[in-house]
């Protein structure tokens, strides 16, 4: 059944609501049960802030994959999201699961300086340089921290890290005429 491209892509900026247009209907209220727990979370802790707007990519690229399986007759069947079992997980987690755990570390890092260490260390630098340049450095910080994170993660994904020396890779000596 072909629907309207115009409502397609209204709906499919809508998280859940493309899914649920094409008959996806637990797929779509998964979708956007997901995202309204992602905003209420971030409510609390921002960075999720980023969750959301990942949630939000997913969905809209979602409704297009389904629309593309549709048309070439391999519909994908409608379910729930929300993971069930461990082994489900599993099936979903990359090998190389690493990444996650440095995600979370980096989440735990950020609430703990949030919460506990900015204010200590806020609290010491208006005693010695000021309220201004104490919130400049403690805000500062974070954004220092996570911008050489970026850095050094772009480095490494695209294989930029100096190459060691090996006497192997020299180049012979030019040859005399």
């Amino acid at each position: 059944m072909k629907k309207n491209g115009f409502l397609t892509f209204i709906f499919a900026c809508i998280p859940g609501a493309g899914q649920m247009y094409y008959g996806y209907m637990q797929r779509g209220l998964s979708i956007a049960m997901m995202l309204m727990l992602c905003v209420m979370a971030a409510t609390v802790v921002e960075p999720l802030l980023f969750l959301c707007l990942v949630i939000w990519m997913y969905s809209f690229f979602d409704t297009y994959d389904l629309i593309r399986h549709m048309a070439a007759g391999e519909p994908k069947e409608d379910s729930l999201l929300v993971l069930g079992n461990y082994e489900e997980i599993k099936k979903l987690v990359p090998q190389h699961n690493k990444l996650i755990g440095w995600g979370l570390i980096g989440f735990g890092v950020w609430a703990l300086y949030d919460l506990l260490i900015g204010n200590w260390v806020y609290k010491i630098l208006t005693n010695v340089l000021g309220y201004g340049h104490a919130w400049d450095i403690i805000n500062g910080i974070p954004n220092l921290v996570v911008g050489g994170l970026l850095v050094f993660a772009g480095f490494k994904l695209l294989n930029m890290h100096p190459a060691k020396k090996n006497s192997d890779d020299e180049l012979p000596p030019y040859p005399h005429e």
